[in-house]
């Protein structure tokens, strides 16, 4: 992290660390009073556009449309490492199931 800039990869990896439950007190001692809003900004970004990817539910289960959506933010943010996609792609079929 320099400055304002966030390392994304590490903060989605981070704050979904432990979900469905919350890993506030980690992150937040990370990223300090100034910069975790910021962090947590950035992350909320990238999960917002993860849940708005719509895979084909005709051809695609649960499991699959996890997958569909790792690839698309795999496309649309190179920058993010595998462990960060993958963790996307869990925060969306939690959510889905």
């Amino acid at each position: 992290m320099v400055n304002d800039e966030v390392d994304v990869s590490e903060a989605v990896t981070l704050y979904l660390k432990k979900y469905p439950g919350k890993n506030d007190t980690e992150f937040d001692s990370i990223y300090g009073p100034a910069m975790a809003p910021v962090a947590r900004a950035h992350v909320r970004k990238i999960l917002d556009e993860a849940m708005h990817v719509e895979p084909d539910w005709e051809k695609l289960d649960l499991n699959g449309a996890g997958d569909y959506v790792e690839s698309v933010m795999r496309v649309r943010h190179p920058e993010l490492s595998d462990k960060a996609l993958v963790a996307i792609g869990n925060y969306y079929t939690y959510l889905m199931r």
